[in-house]
């Protein structure tokens, strides 16, 4: 992105601390974009009870190097049992600053149509911690070790992949939960390769974006950080996907403890960057 700076802006930018500035041009590699992922059932132990799934996922994101990433995820997806059903309807929003340094957050979450969670905050980076505000009911003040935000990590897994590397290990903080908490995550980076034709599951005609293009594949596994001397080392979430060079996701499969559910892409959205003022 090219932006044309008056003199007393030059100064503004030339003033910013080296990290802030690096961070934001890392954040134009980000594509702003909208898909849909069409969600069922892959797997499941008998002790889950789940029998079947379908569902949808709506993500959008946009931004710039200089306002920072605003994410939007809408996850409603109805599992059913052998006696029963029932549909769960996730709904989260957040923005991150253009330098990482901070977060906002809120988080939705519904049962049937029955108000499940309702958290909102905000999280900071300074002094080699986290100061995490929560608000509402459940208002509180948390200091946590250091983590990076959601958008941040992205940048961090893309730049990997482009040099090579085969892992990488990240604490992060993404305000979902109950936001008290950094996670650690570990990512397994495959070789780049070129997805010819729509993958089972997926549109082909939301597909056109894609060709001639290289993914890496990717498997980023979520562990608990606070288990003290336990032998306990399996992660609590997993997701494996095909990562695309401006961030985009296709072919995604999300594992939890003892089921796995398939999102394939229906639908996707390319968005305009808007231009920094």
């Amino acid at each position: 992105m090219k932006t044309l700076l008056s003199s007393f802006a030059v100064v503004l930018v030339l003033s910013v601390d080296l990290q802030s500035y690096t961070w934001a041009a890392d954040f134009n590699d980000l594509q702003s974009h909208r898909a849909v992922y069409e969600v069922s059932l892959e797997s499941s132990e008998d002790r889950s009870g789940i029998v079947s799934a379908k569902g949808r996922i709506v993500f959008m994101i946009e931004g710039n190097a200089c306002e920072g990433i605003s994410t939007n995820y809408r996850f409603v997806t109805r599992l059913g049992t052998q006696r029963d059903s029932y549909v769960t309807d996730q709904q989260t929003a957040s923005h991150e600053s253009s330098n990482g340094k901070e977060l906002s957050f809120n988080t939705k979450s519904f049962v049937n149509e029955q108000a499940d969670q309702n958290l909102s905050g905000s999280a900071t980076r300074e002094g080699g911690g986290l100061t995490v505000k929560l608000t509402g009911k459940n208002a509180r003040e948390l200091q946590l070790e250091d983590a990076v935000f959601s958008s941040t990590h992205m940048i961090k897994v893309l730049k990997a992949a482009q040099a090579d590397e085969r892992f990488l290990s990240v604490d992060i903080f993404d305000g979902i939960g109950d936001a008290d908490e950094v996670i650690n995550t570990s990512a397994i980076i495959g070789e780049a390769k070129e997805i010819d034709g729509a993958l089972e599951g997926e549109n082909p005609e939301a597909l056109e974006s894609f060709k001639g293009r290289k993914a890496w594949p990717v498997t980023i596994s979520y562990f608990k950080k606070d288990i003290g001397n336990s032998a306990e080392t399996l992660p609590f979430y997993e997701a494996s996907y095909l990562l695309y060079e401006d961030g985009v996701v296709r072919d995604l499969l999300m594992r939890f403890e003892d089921y796995a559910l398939k999102a394939n892409l229906s639908d996707i959205e390319m968005i305009d960057a808007k231009s920094c003022t």
